[in-house]
């Protein structure tokens, strides 16, 4: 009987420690579901209050197209130095096209324009005198004639302002017409 009353405890001892070890696993995973349960609630409630604040916020109005900025011009001093540089010039061109030049320089000024073929300057109507806007932007257009030769020509652009003078060449390149 010692034996049997000696194994008892053992197997006691194993089933206490078993049937311990099962019950928290069970409440580890009660508790774990009760958090979860917790954490859903709270979130539902979290929602529905957010949900509840927010039909007292006003809308805000659309926003109202508003006009770009646009840079305004300045003039220049009584004393600036008149200066001309050529912004563009469409090249190359064939006889018979239009070409167009682009010079910035003082707004205000003065300028002329003077296009030579083989040192004869074109009589083009569109080759006058103009004043430059009032961002200092002059350009001309005018058309080669049929007859200008192919090769590069001066484009001089004289410009004066407060009698201070400024010129610039662009070159003109005419090419032949390809044939079609």
């Amino acid at each position: 009987m010692n034996e049997e009353a000696a194994d008892e405890p053992n197997s006691n001892n194993k089933v206490s420690k078993k049937s311990r070890f099962v019950r928290f696993i069970r409440n580890i995973i009660i508790s774990a579901v009760v958090l979860l349960v917790l954490l859903i609630a709270a979130g539902v409630a979290y929602t529905w209050y957010i949900g509840q604040n927010n039909k007292d916020v006003p809308v805000a109005a659309p926003l109202k197209a508003t006009t770009p900025v646009v840079a305004k011009p300045t003039q220049p001093s009584a004393n600036a130095k008149e200066g001309a540089s050529v912004q563009m010039i469409t090249t190359p061109v064939t006889p018979g096209s239009n070409a167009t030049i682009s010079v910035k320089t003082n707004s205000g000024s003065v300028c002329k324009i003077i296009a030579e073929y083989n040192k004869i300057a074109s009589t083009d109507s569109g080759l006058v005198a103009k004043t430059a806007d009032d961002y200092g932007v002059v350009s001309w257009t005018w058309t080669v004639g049929p007859a200008v030769p192919v090769g590069k020509w001066p484009v001089t652009v004289t410009c004066v302002w407060n009698n201070k003078t400024a010129v610039v060449v662009g070159d003109l390149v005419v090419e032949a017409k390809a044939d079609e």
